[in-house]
């Protein structure tokens, strides 16, 4: 959980918060190491999956929508946009 925590960039006391709701949830699972019972493991549940593939689907959806009207050079532009908002979340 330490390393999830950091990985995430928020406290070990938020992500044991998080993962408590996502097992409360039904959509991760928690899994002590039986030589080392301080490491836990934390894991996608099959429902945890199919959330996954439904928020995709929903994403799909709204950027099919939201970006319809655009030309293709406007469609570009965002692309473009979106590649500097990247490359700038990556420094």
């Amino acid at each position: 959980m330490v390393d999830l925590a950091k990985n995430q960039a928020i406290t070990q006391a938020a992500i044991t918060s998080i993962v408590d709701r996502l097992e409360e949830l039904g959509l991760a699972q928690r899994e002590r190491s039986e030589t080392d019972r301080r490491i836990v493991k934390v894991s996608i549940t099959k429902k945890g999956e199919e959330e996954v593939k439904r928020g995709i689907r929903l994403y799909k959806r709204f950027v099919e929508k939201a970006t319809r009207h655009l030309s293709a050079h406007e469609m570009s532009d965002v692309l473009k946009f979106l590649d500097v908002m990247i490359d700038g979340g990556q420094q």
